[in-house]
């Protein structure tokens, strides 16, 4: 659990995100060391048979692949249609500001963990000779050999389908003055990302820390744009009573 402060949008983020960014690579370091990232793998792949057998599983690829990424572009479509809607409907005008917000943060997001995936060549565990593929492993600071085709598998792009919902956080903690809303919005954007990364990994399409890069991108991104958004206006939070009431 992070400390309290950590997590108040009204709290500068860059300290915070500072210590938090050192603890992470602290983990990353040691997950590097032990080879957690091949233990995990080679986990799946041993327990698959010796290879990737449900890369393309109707419940793998079709379900939480392909649906599991609709579903989370259907859920910035509402949002997006709810900005529109605040300019119409009157009750929903005070929402413009934090539904804005976690329009941008969800897109954000996404766009970061792309365009660093787009940038970086890293191959994936089903392209590893390790794996049955016929990519050597190169490490991540060493220089991408030219025979090589361009791969993009780092960091993980579908589990940003659903750890970019962490900005339901700060989405809820906004506007609500009951814990119960801000926790259960971390509580869906974490077991989206969840499923989604472990999905991604059965499929031999990224390893562990490959997700976990995912999720603190965007923390870092949620809890930044938290900040500029919500420090700039007023504060005005309503209880779980009042929105029922009204």
């Amino acid at each position: 659990m992070l400390p309290g402060t950590w997590l108040k949008y009204n709290v500068s983020p860059w300290v915070p995100l500072l210590k938090l960014w050192g603890l992470f690579l602290i983990l990353i370091f040691a997950i590097s060391y032990f080879k957690l990232d091949y233990k995990v793998a080679d986990f799946i792949y041993d327990f698959e048979g010796g290879e990737w057998t449900l890369t393309d599983s109707w419940l793998t690829k079709h379900v939480l692949h392909d649906v599991g990424k609709r579903f989370s572009i259907f859920m910035g479509i509402v949002v997006l249609m709810s900005i529109a809607a605040s300019f119409f409907v009157e009750t929903m005008k005070g929402l413009r500001r934090p539904l804005a917000y976690l329009f941008i943060s969800a897109a954000l997001s996404t766009l970061v963990v792309s365009s660093i995936k787009n940038s970086i060549n890293v191959a994936c565990p089903w392209d590893l000779v390790r794996y049955g593929g016929d990519v050597p492993y190169v490490g991540f600071f060493q220089a991408w050999p030219v025979n090589l085709p361009d791969i993009a598998c780092f960091p993980a792009g579908h589990a940003s389908a659903g750890y970019a919902w962490i900005a339901l956080y700060f989405f809820f903690d906004y506007l609500f003055l009951s814990s119960k809303w801000r926790r259960s919005g971390a509580g869906v954007a974490i077991f989206m990302g969840l499923l989604f990364g472990i999905d991604q990994q059965i499929r031999g399409a990224h390893f562990l820390s490959h997700d976990l890069w995912t999720l603190m991108i965007c923390f870092s991104v949620s809890r930044i744009l938290a900040y500029l958004f919500f420090c700039l206006g007023s504060r005005q939070k309503i209880s779980v009573t009042e929105l029922v009431n009204r």
